[in-house]
Formats: structure tokens, C-alpha cells, sequence
């Protein structure tokens, strides 16, 4: 099996190799996204219920140490808050936007870098499907048309680099999707608990 697929990948010449290295590049982001991404590192609500409890008990230096020591999104925009709590509302969430903007940032990154690599992996994979057909037609012309398993196995061989090309992509196309999603919903959830925030320390929320 091994050597099958060594032999798979050598008879995709160079492009094959250029492909090889975009599945490493991509199956690394889709695990590292996939761990960076968890709800508990993004928004835990046990750390948004402690600030909040914090605060109404008047204990606010306390939950500016909470957030400092739980380093999530939330609890980095729920610090910004409370560092510029004495400013009025509109204020504060021109700086809460501000600090908001940057942590879509930080979620969205690497996610484009799959959505790059799911358009180009085809392409690569075509490229390298041209290249070996026209090495299929110098054959032709070297050895004529009647030598059908040599034909047969030179286009079986251009052909590699086009499947591989869409293995690549397809995995990669629905884990940029699913990322995008998902850092679309965590941003509604963060705007919603940042809106609820300032409500709160604001005295408009109990």
C-alpha cells in the first residue's frame, strides 16, 4: 500500500508534490482551527457569569483579574470594558467595536488561507493533468497511436494529479465554509454578551 502510493505521487511529477504540500498545509490548519475554535476558548460562559457576578457584588478589580487570568475573546473584550468604564456609552462602544474588530482577527485567521488552497488545488491539478497529456502526445509521436497499454498508462498517470487536486479541495472547501461559519455565529454571541455588558455596568441591567 506504501508503495503504491509513493508511485502514486511520483507518477504526478513536480505538480503532484506542489499538491502534496497544500493537503500537509490544509489538513494542519483544519486541526489547528478545530482546537482554537472550541466554544471554551472563544466564549466560556462560566468566565462572562463570574465578571458579571463580580460586578454587581462591586467587586470590579476582582473581575478584571478573572478576565486577565482566562485569556478567551470574551474575557479580553470584557476587560476593555471595564478598563474604560468611566466613559460614557457611545464611547465605549466605539472602543468595544475597535477591540471586537480585532478579535474577529485573531478568529478568522488561517480560515481564508483553506479557502485559497480549495480554489487553487484543482488548477495545480489540472496544470499537472496538461502536462502529462502532453507528454502523452510526444509519445504518440514517437511511438504511433498502436501501442493502446502505453497510451492507456500515460493518460491514467496525467489523470493523478486532477483527482488529487480534487481531494484536496473538496475537504478543504467545506472546512472554510464551516469555519466561516462558525466565527460568523461567535461574533453575533460576542456582540450580544459585550451589548449585555455594558448594559450591566452602565446600571441599565440588573
Amino acid at each position: 500500500m506504501e508503495a503504491q502510493v509513493i508511485e502514486f505521487i511520483q507518477q504526478g511529477g513536480t505538480v503532484m508534490y506542489f499538491l502534496l504540500a497544500t493537503s500537509i498545509l490544509s489538513l494542519t490548519i483544519i486541526f489547528e482551527r478545530a482546537w482554537s475554535l472550541r466554544r471554551s476558548v472563544v466564549i466560556p460562559l462560566n468566565v462572562v457569569n463570574q465578571v458579571e457576578t463580580s460586578v454587581r457584588d462591586g467587586d470590579v478589580k476582582s473581575a478584571m483579574t478573572f478576565c486577565q487570568h482566562h485569556n478567551t475573546a470574551m474575557s479580553r473584550i470584557l476587560w476593555v470594558a471595564l478598563a474604560n468604564r468611566g466613559v460614557n456609552r457611545s464611547v465605549m462602544k466605539e472602543i468595544l467595536e475597535e477591540s471586537g474588530r480585532q478579535e474577529v482577527a485573531h478568529l478568522e485567521r488561517f480560515v481564508g488561507v483553506l479557502g485559497v488552497i480549495a480554489a487553487i488545488a484543482p488548477l495545480l491539478g489540472l496544470l499537472g493533468t496538461v502536462i502529462g497529456m502532453i507528454e502523452v502526445f510526444q509519445q504518440i509521436s514517437l511511438v504511433g497511436v498502436g501501442k493502446a497499454d502505453v497510451l492507456a498508462g500515460g493518460i491514467s498517470k496525467a489523470l493523478n494529479t486532477t483527482a488529487f487536486g480534487l481531494v484536496v479541495a473538496i475537504p478543504s472547501m467545506v472546512a472554510y465554509r464551516y469555519y466561516e461559519s462558525r466565527v460568523d455565529r461567535f461574533v453575533l454571541e460576542i456582540e450580544h454578551h459585550a451589548l449585555r455588558f455594558v448594559e450591566l455596568l452602565k446600571g441599565e441591567r440588573a
